[in-house]
């Protein structure tokens, strides 16, 4: 069968490049003929002479005000997002390795006459949060609006998410999906949430399933790592921190931690990583690092701390002994169903109160944890099997 799979655009996130190999992988590995569309928002309107005009001289005073160096004037960007450029060159060259992309697709016309020209037998929406419209410019796009309205292809949600367990869609956007969700032949989604949101919203039926990155083994991510040549010599008893969204409490967590277990911290965040206690500020400076050796990181560290779904998902795995501080700001509706699923509830914290060396790295039992995976894996394969079927 020939499939086409729609997710959100490839950019610097780690989790979700991996989620796109996982979903690309689970279906090649039944056999399908399988591409993931290149699929990026429209390309921002040239900026008119006189906004460039305003905004160069503002730099100049900036300059001359000491408030940015000379060098910064001839980047087109300013720190962070020249850190971005450079962890998204890095993240090119991972991703052609991994995935088979379609041509890149920016308008209406574009996916319209890809799709007219392939002459696919299915779509798989998913997995990330392709159904939350703040993530999602070209939202319609997820809900298959593209396709002839005869069309008789396969449509399927692949572990969609909304991303939290309110709903964000305008009533004016609920009414206009809510035909294109119902012309979908199965929907599965990644929160609990999730299923009670099509029901209420979409008018249409949904079942939980796990993120498509818990159905590859560790072995497929070790492949993975040994993948990349410039892979550092490793690192012995350290505590892996990601965090997507820094600030004082979580610093102060990750340190507390470090303490308990005399153990240096190895941090990962989109913008790069760096050392043992480094501030945020000294990030910046180093060059972020590529997608097996954030692998990596929960291959070999002794204790995670994240705020990442992702993250947890990935210490899952990989049976490292994690802590999830909670992010509320990007929504905890995944994070809570992931640790409910496995019965891992209290591995979401506030804060370290009465958390001590042996909570910390032996208060997950791991043979309990794999029977339950095994079970949603078994569940979820039944579910991508029956979906295809003709």
């Amino acid at each position: 069968m020939k499939i086409a799979i729609l997710t959100q655009p490839l950019h610097t996130n780690y989790g979700g490049i991996l989620q796109a190999y996982a979903v690309q992988k689970i279906l090649c590995d039944m056999g399908h003929d399988v591409v993931t569309l290149d699929a990026r928002c429209k390309p921002r309107k040239k900026l008119s002479p006189f906004v460039q005009f305003r905004t160069f001289v503002a730099t100049m005073i900036r300059w001359l005000l000491g408030r940015i160096q000379i060098k910064d004037i001839f980047w087109p960007c300013n720190n962070n997002l020249r850190n971005r450029m450079l962890i998204q060159a890095s993240m090119n060259a991972f991703i052609s390795k991994i995935l088979k992309l379609s041509p890149v697709i920016q308008t209406d016309d574009d996916i319209k006459k890809y799709v007219e020209e392939q002459g696919f037998d299915a779509f798989v929406v998913g997995s990330d949060q392709v159904w939350r419209p703040i993530y999602s410019p070209n939202i319609g796009w997820f809900f298959l609006n593209f396709l002839p309205e005869q069309s008789k292809v396969k449509r399927i949600a692949f572990s969609a998410s909304f991303g939290t367990s309110d709903w964000e869609f305008s009533k004016e956007l609920t009414d206009y999906l809510k035909p294109f969700a119902k012309k979908f032949d199965a929907i599965s989604v990644r929160e609990t949430s999730g299923v009670d949101l099509c029901k209420k919203y979409l008018d249409v039926q949904a079942i939980q399933v796990l993120d498509p990155t818990m159905m590859l083994t560790v072995e497929d991510y070790v492949k993975l790592v040994n993948m990349d040549k410039s892979n550092t010599q490793s690192v012995d008893n350290f505590i892996f921190s990601y965090v997507l969204d820094d600030d004082e409490n979580k610093q102060k967590m990750i340190e507390d931690i470090s303490k308990i277990l005399q153990y240096p911290i190895l941090s990962f965040s989109e913008r790069g990583s760096y050392g043992p206690y480094a501030s945020k500020r000294k990030a910046l400076k180093h060059a972020p690092k590529p997608v097996a050796q954030w692998l990596r990181g929960f291959q070999e560290a002794e204790c995670v701390v994240t705020d990442s779904f992702h993250g947890t998902v990935f210490s899952i795995l990989h049976h490292r002994p994690f802590v999830v501080v909670a992010n509320n700001g990007r929504g905890i509706a995944r994070i809570e169903t992931l640790l409910r699923t496995f019965g891992l509830e209290e591995r979401l914290v506030e804060s370290l109160t009465n958390c001590d060396r042996e909570w910390l790295l032996s208060g997950i039992y791991w043979d309990n944890v794999d029977i339950i995976l095994n079970k949603r894996r078994e569940f979820f394969k039944d579910f991508i099997v029956l979906s295809l079927k003709n």
